[in-house]
């Protein structure tokens, strides 16, 4: 869904062409400012106990009984790593540790880009929140691969058994910047 209003000023926005020569964005004429409809970010993790991945059961749609990983939207203010961090627990109930960076997922045309972490759980004593019926940990011959929800988690479930499979240490995760210094007026 498009805005039709500047969320600066208010004034109702028009489409006008980018500076680069890009594609057409909407942009205020009262303020100049540009919105831009860019895709939402999913944080999320793969959490792994031994040589066995924990996935969840959908309760909810989209993918409502299907396979799937815990994850959901970056919030503002969080970082990835909080974000996958805070979606495991609220979904499995599970605290993890980020072991290493899975991958980043994206399509033409897409409406998000899921960055997937890998993390490890220290026990299997999770708890299945309101948007999960089950969950369950799973060998790598025994991934349920025609029951995933989604595309990324197919691509991610892949790319997990390619890394076991071929020794492949993931990249290093969790160097979290600086807090960002307020402006100065």
């Amino acid at each position: 869904m498009s805005a039709r209003f500047c969320a600066l000023c208010g004034a109702e926005l028009a489409p006008r062409p980018s500076r680069s020569g890009g594609p057409l964005r909407l942009g205020c004429p009262a303020c100049h400012t540009t919105h831009y409809e860019t895709p939402y970010i999913v944080a999320a993790t793969l959490p792994v106990i031994g040589e066995r991945v924990i996935l969840m059961r959908r309760a909810t749609d989209p993918g409502r009984g299907l396979w799937s990983y815990p994850g959901g939207y970056l919030e503002n203010g969080e970082t990835l790593e909080e974000a996958a961090l805070r979606e495991t627990l609220e979904e499995i109930g599970l605290e993890v540790k980020i072991t290493g960076l899975l991958g980043v997922y994206s399509r033409p045309g897409g409406r998000t880009v899921t960055v997937m972490f890998e993390a490890a759980a220290e026990h299997e004593r999770w708890k299945e929140g309101p948007e999960v019926t089950e969950a369950r940990a799973f060998s790598r011959d025994r991934i349920p691969w025609k029951e995933l929800a989604f595309w990324t988690a197919t691509y991610a479930l892949e790319d997990w058994v390619q890394a076991r499979e071929t020794g492949l240490t993931l990249p290093r995760a969790g160097r979290i910047g600086p807090p960002r210094r307020p402006s100065r007026a």
